[in-house]
């Protein structure tokens, strides 16, 4: 189901004439996909192809959200499978991808050509700078420790390698492209750590430099200093604070497996002599960076779940009818709750985005 509705949208941005490419999330494909697709567009025409993502996934049935975050566009969708578990994905789009004040993506091909896979364009520059300078700059050999992945790399994209750090830094750097094959990290590490002070130098005296900072300023903005709140709360409290702990581990599992991979509690307390709970879902990786930042009080929940006596569960929320399951049959309120929240989180995000 995932891939087939990605592959339509591909099929539609080509047939619209657009230039765009793949940079990230086609590793296993035909098989699979990754979790998200970072698609770089050609400037000028992100709207539209985000539109198109709309056009597409909107008549088949899935609840779209299109987040603009700044410089860039983080589309989720969700769909509900026959089997009553739901489908997601994430299609991130930009124009360019920066480190500080140096775009380490800059435009669709730039450092070689395109390849292609089945309906899919790939930029195999644009995936070695995503995969391996956007993580190196940011995070040094930590980055790689977390995720030896990050270091796997073809033959085609080693070769693109030198014209990527050469475009960012002014230098081809044969040392990085020799310690990345013998899997040097200790060597790695200082080599990053000069190419930081490269690339900045870099980027402050080549043409471009106003763009270059202004786009360093709405990162920071966005990230960092008045980051958009779009994490779903959900409140959960009962007569008994075992109870609570017991259903909190269950519920942190069951969620995960629909659509989400992190849950941060935010915050906990006593309603009504209660014991109380509050959690912040991180769905997909639009919403990852922003689940545990503070948020504005009174906390106001997306979803109430009630643990009630008898073994009954009790949901309420703006999206659904107040109501109460046996607590073997939870899972089923917890599914429609959360479709009921995206589906109203899409239509504020499109009527925004005047779609």
């Amino acid at each position: 189901m995932k891939i087939e509705a990605l592959e339509k949208v591909a099929e539609r941005w080509t047939a619209q004439g657009l230039l765009w490419a793949v940079t990230n999330g086609l590793e296993d494909y035909p098989v699979s996909v990754g979790r998200d697709l970072d698609i770089v567009v050609e400037k000028g025409r992100l709207r539209e192809a985000v539109q198109i993502v709309v056009d597409v996934l909107t008549p088949d049935g899935w609840i779209v959200l299109p987040n603009c975050q700044g410089w860039i566009w983080w589309v989720l969708a969700f769909k509900e499978k026959a089997d009553g578990t739901i489908e997601s994905l994430q299609v991130d789009l930009f124009e360019h991808l920066q480190w500080a004040f140096t775009w380490v993506v800059e435009g669709v091909g730039t450092d070689g050509a395109l390849v292609r896979r089945g309906p899919f364009w790939e930029d195999l520059g644009g995936a070695v700078a995503k995969k391996f300078l956007l993580n190196g700059l940011s995070s040094g050999i930590k980055a790689f420790e977390r995720k030896p992945g990050y270091l796997d790399m073809s033959e085609a994209e080693l070769a693109t390698l030198p014209a990527v750090l050469k475009r960012v830094s002014g230098s081809e750097r044969p040392e990085i492209l020799n310690a990345i094959k013998k899997r040097d990290l200790t060597s790695l590490e200082v080599h990053l750590t000069d190419l930081r002070k490269a690339c900045y130098q870099y980027a402050l005296k080549n043409s471009g430099r106003f763009r270059r900072l202004i786009s360093a300023f709405q990162k920071q903005w966005v990230v960092n200093i008045a980051p958009q709140q779009g994490a779903p709360v959900i409140e959960v409290w009962g007569t008994d604070p075992k109870q609570v702990q017991i259903f909190l581990a269950i519920l942190k599992s069951e969620v995960s497996k629909l659509v989400f991979h992190r849950i941060e509690v935010i915050g906990d307390g006593e309603d009504r002599g209660s014991p109380r709970k509050l959690l912040r879902l991180s769905c997909l990786q639009v919403v990852l960076i922003f689940s545990n930042r503070l948020l504005p009080r009174p906390i106001k929940s997306d979803l109430t779940i009630k643990l009630e006596e008898g073994e009954k569960v009790s949901f309420l929320s703006r999206d659904v009818a107040q109501h109460s399951e046996p607590f073997e049959s939870w899972r089923e309120g917890i599914r429609k709750a959360l479709l009921a929240i995206f589906q109203r989180r899409s239509k504020r995000l499109l009527q925004a985005h005047k779609y």
